[in-house]
């Protein structure tokens, strides 16, 4: 062997080992990576699961055999879109919510859900049909729970109950809320209607009380300041002030009845 042949074998060992290390160094490369805040990193290695890694900063795995997939834990909002629903009292109204969630389990909600983003939403819409139709749109019960004014129980209830159905997903749910509430086209009209007549009924139950009680201090104070009147003029009386402050915009009307009336005795 020459002195050439020998250069060249030395050479060529060399060149093999440069090689050789720069192939090493890249796949080694290869398991260096950073965990940012609010994010899981699950690893595999060749199928199977090993573990997830949540810790911020730089981490270094064997990356032969290695399949890393990354998932957000940070709050998630989602956007419940409108939807129909039978309420209670069997009438047909529009909803929509909105939820906020989190993946608490990275591994769970990419092993045993395909495609967890889509299982929640539809898992949340669902709900909120089955909530709905548990409650009333709105009640004469002012301690009833209701639809329209949201009360605290329908909220724990959207909750509690689209937890449960996602729970198994690795999912924690933080809130619910009802986003917009009406009546359906079908039946907005004739519930406004309904609404205005009730309006009309309450004030003018509102005024009769008022006019009673106003009737009543009226009487007492009377009889206080030494004004005795008999039985039959009290009760002219108080019919004469309770039509005067019933009339509404027809006072004018009442004052010629009640100045009858005085005229009269």
């Amino acid at each position: 062997m020459t002195g050439d042949d020998v250069a060249g074998l030395v050479c060529g060992m060399l060149f093999c080992g440069g090689s050789t290390f720069v192939v090493l160094w890249s796949v080694l490369l290869r398991g260096i990576f950073i965990v940012e805040p609010r994010t899981a990193h699950v690893l595999f290695y060749w199928g199977k699961y090993s573990r997830t890694l949540t810790e911020p900063g730089i981490h270094f795995v064997i990356p032969i055999g290695l399949v890393r997939q990354i998932v957000s834990t940070r709050d998630t909002v989602l956007q419940i879109p409108l939807t129909t629903v039978v309420e209670q009292q069997g009438n047909p109204i529009q909803v929509s919510a909105v939820a906020v969630y989190r993946v608490s389990d990275a591994a769970r909600a990419i092993i045993d859900i395909q495609g967890y983003q889509r299982f929640v939403a539809n898992q949340a819409s669902a709900v909120l049909k089955t909530v709905c139709a548990h409650y009333p749109y709105e009640s004469r019960d002012p301690r009833a729970p209701t639809l329209k004014q949201e009360s605290d129980e329908i909220i724990e209830a959207l909750k509690a109950n689209l937890q449960e159905q996602v729970k198994n997903a690795g999912i924690q749910v933080v809130l619910v809320r009802l986003n917009d509430l009406t009546y359906a086209p079908e039946i907005a009209q004739s519930m406004l209607l309904r609404q205005q007549a009730q309006a009309m009924v309450d004030a003018r139950r509102t005024l009769v009380e008022g006019a009673v009680e106003t009737t009543a201090d009226a009487l007492a104070r009377l009889e206080g300041a030494g004004l005795h009147l008999s039985h039959n003029s009290k009760q002219r009386l108080a019919t004469s002030l309770t039509l005067l402050l019933c009339a509404g915009d027809r006072g004018d009307h009442h004052n010629t009845v009640v100045t009858r009336g005085a005229r009269g005795h």
